[in-house]
């Protein structure tokens, strides 16, 4: 009777040793920073594109495992621009905010690293400061590769592309000085590479 207890505590925590383990490959959470680069707004009159200058960004997301190697992510980041301002010498601060959701996949690449890809969609928003914010659609891609140090611990670096297909028409951006900024009609790509620390549980 003296062995029951011991053994009944032996069974517990195997059980949640294991259940520890599984929680480990089933949810990540990772805060990353890196550098922005690429887009352009439209200053108004004449249309004339000017480019976003590249800038630091950071962001966080999380992903959750579905299938075996198969993770559905989210993920949110913020990149700190400028762009040239309406008369010369002069500059407009720029926010550059994304929302996006994805599906990714990873393939081990050794017993210590993992490449991953992922496709993505959501939303970008630009806020230059005086000015309204807008909201587009956007598509992005991600390729890069993940390391566990320990069981719960470890590193990511990647980089992703995106595209924002996005129209002129009604386009402007309005505020108490008047429209200044648009944004490209045909589209603009940007893109940034990150590096990040992951939690696993």
């Amino acid at each position: 009777m003296s062995r029951t207890p011991a053994l009944a505590g032996l069974i517990l925590a195997t059980v949640l040793a294991c259940a520890a383990d599984a929680r480990a490959q089933t949810v990540e959470l990772s805060a990353f920073g890196g550098l922005g680069f690429g887009g352009e707004l439209i200053a108004t009159p004449g249309y004339e594109a000017v480019p976003l200058q590249a800038g630091l960004l950071y962001g966080g997301s999380v992903n959750v495992e579905f299938l075996p190697r198969w993770r559905f992510e989210a993920l949110v980041m913020r990149q700190v621009s400028e762009v040239r301002g309406p008369t010369s010498g002069t500059y407009v601060d720029v926010n550059v905010d994304r929302y996006m959701v994805g599906i990714l996949s990873q393939e081990r690449l050794s017993s210590s690293f993992d490449i991953f890809g992922e496709f993505m969609l959501g939303a970008t928003r630009y806020l230059p400061r005086g000015y309204e914010s807008e909201l587009w659609f956007t598509l992005g891609v991600a390729a890069g590769v993940k390391t566990f140090v320990t069981r719960n611990l470890g590193f990511r670096f990647e980089a992703r592309g995106y595209y924002t297909p996005v129209s002129i028409s009604g386009a402007a951006i309005c505020g108490g000085y008047g429209c200044v900024f648009g944004y490209t009609g045909t589209g603009t790509f940007q893109g940034d590479v990150t590096a990040g620390v992951i939690i696993g549980f």
